[in-house]
C-alpha cells in the first residue's frame, strides 16, 4: 500500500535553513519508487535514460511504503548521529577502519582533519559493514558508542538492499540480460563490502566555507548508492564525464552545480561498477561535497549513505547485452574485491596529494 510524503519529517530538526535562491543547481529527474516496484514500463525506461546520462536522480520514496520505511530509518540514523558523533574522538578512533587492502573502508571510523584542540573540523564518518551482520563469516562487534543502534543499522541495511535490487533488476530488463545477472551478486548475505556510512561535516568555526571540499571530486566505487542529505553541499559537474582509472583532472569551478535536498526523496546514483560492467553504456557521475551554501553553512551537516557493491568474488566483466558494445572495459580479469581495492587506494592517494586529508 503506497503512502505519501507527509509521513516524512520536513521539520527544522532535519532542514535547519532553506536552501538559498540564486545558486547554480542541476535539474535531476524525479523517479517514483512505487512505479518502479509496480512494473511501470515508462518509469523503468526513464530510470534507464538517467543511468545512461547523468547517472544521478531523485528517487521518490514517499510514493511507496517501503520507501517511507527507509526514509524514516534514515531519519533515525540522522538523529542517532547527533549523539554518537559527540563521543570523544579517542573513543571513536577505537572503532578501527580495516585497511583498504582488505576492507575497502567498509568498517570503522575516519576523520579528514582536526583543529588545534584535536576535534574533527572537516569531515568524519563511521562505516557499518553489511557483511559484518549478515554474511555469517565475520566476528563483528560495534563499539560502545555505536552498539545501541545495531538494530537500526541492521534494519536500514536490509531495507536498502531490497531497494538497490529493485533498481538492479530493472537495469537487467532494460539491458535485455538474464534476470539475476546483477541481483545474484548483490545479495544481503554475500561478502560484498556494502555498508551504511554516516557522515558528519562540522560547521566551519569561522563561519566561512572551507577552501577545499571536505569530500573531493570522485566517482563511487559501488554499483548503486542512495544518499540521504538534508542540507546543500552535494555538487555534480557538467564537465565531460570521461571515466579514467587514474582521474587527476580538476573540473572548472563553473562546471559544478548543487543538488538541493528534496524532502521525501533520496539521491540515487550509479557507481563505477555499472559503468565497467556495461562497457561504458551506463554512467558513473563525478561529484563532490562542499560547505553548505548560505545560512545552511552555520549548521552541522549529517548525511546517510547506503551503497551496494558486488559479491567480492564476482568478476568485473562486461555483460552480454545487445545494447552493450563488444569488448571488455578493463584489460584485466579483476574480481570486485581486487578492483575495489585498487580504486579506493587511488582515491586515497589522490586525496592525500590534493591535501584533502586521508579520504
Amino acid at each position: 500500500m503506497a503512502k505519501t510524503t507527509t509521513e516524512i519529517d520536513t521539520s527544522s530538526a532535519f532542514y535547519p535553513e532553506p536552501f538559498p535562491d540564486g545558486l547554480p543547481v542541476i535539474d535531476l529527474a524525479r523517479i517514483s519508487l512505487a512505479k518502479l516496484i509496480d512494473g511501470d514500463e515508462q518509469e523503468a525506461a526513464l530510470l534507464f535514460d538517467v543511468c545512461k546520462d547523468k547517472g544521478f536522480c531523485y528517487l521518490d520514496l514517499g510514493s511507496h511504503e517501503k520507501g517511507v520505511k527507509l526514509a524514516k530509518e534514515a531519519e533515525q540514523v540522522h538523529q542517532a548521529a547527533k549523539k554518537f558523533f559527540s563521543a570523544p574522538v579517542d573513543e571513536k578512533r577505537k572503532f578501527k577502519t580495516r585497511p583498504p587492502e582488505t576492507g575497502l573502508l567498509d568498517t570503522g571510523y575516519r576523520e579528514t582533519g582536526c583543529d588545534a584542540e584535536g576535534n574533527p573540523n572537516k569531515m568524519e564518518m563511521v562505516n557499518i559493514a553489511q557483511s559484518g551482520f549478515f554474511s555469517g563469516k565475520e566476528d563483528y562487534e560495534l563499539p560502545p558508542f555505536l552498539a545501541p543502534y545495531e538494530t537500526l543499522f541492521r534494519s536500514i541495511l536490509r531495507d536498502a538492499n531490497e531497494i538497490h535490487n529493485v533498481i538492479l533488476s530493472i537495469l537487467e530488463k532494460q539491458l535485455r540480460i538474464p534476470a539475476g545477472t546483477f541481483t545474484s551478486i548483490h545479495k544481503l548475505t554475500q561478502n560484498s563490502g556494502d555498508f551504511v556510512r554516516v557522515l558528519n561535516y562540522p560547521s566551519p568555526r569561522d563561519g566561512k566555507p572551507l577552501a577545499d571540499p571536505p569530500t573531493p571530486p570522485h566517482r563511487d566505487a559501488v554499483s548503486v548508492a542512495l544518499l540521504f542529505t538534508w542540507q546543500g553541499g552535494l555538487q555534480i559537474t557538467n564537465a565531460p564525464n570521461e571515466y579514467k582509472r587514474l582521474d587527476t583532472e580538476l573540473d572548472p569551478e563553473e562546471s559544478w552545480f548543487y543538488v538541493p535536498p528534496l524532502p521525501g526523496h533520496v539521491v540515487m546514483n550509479l557507481g563505477d561498477v555499472m559503468h565497467i560492467m556495461t562497457n561504458g553504456l551506463l554512467n558513473s557521475g563525478k561529484h563532490r561535497v562542499v560547505t553548505p551554501p548560505g545560512a545552511q553553512g552555520r549548521h552541522q551537516r549529517l548525511s546517510v549513505l547506503l551503497v551496494a557493491r558486488p559479491w567480492a568474488e564476482a568478476k568485473m566483466r562486461t555483460v552480454d547485452s545487445p545494447l552493450v558494445r563488444p569488448g571488455q572495459y578493463l584489460d584485466s580479469d579483476l574480481t570486485a574485491r581486487e578492483w575495489g581495492r585498487e580504486k579506493v587506494l587511488r582515491i586515497i592517494g589522490l586525496a592525500d596529494r590534493a591535501n584533502y586529508g586521508k579520504d
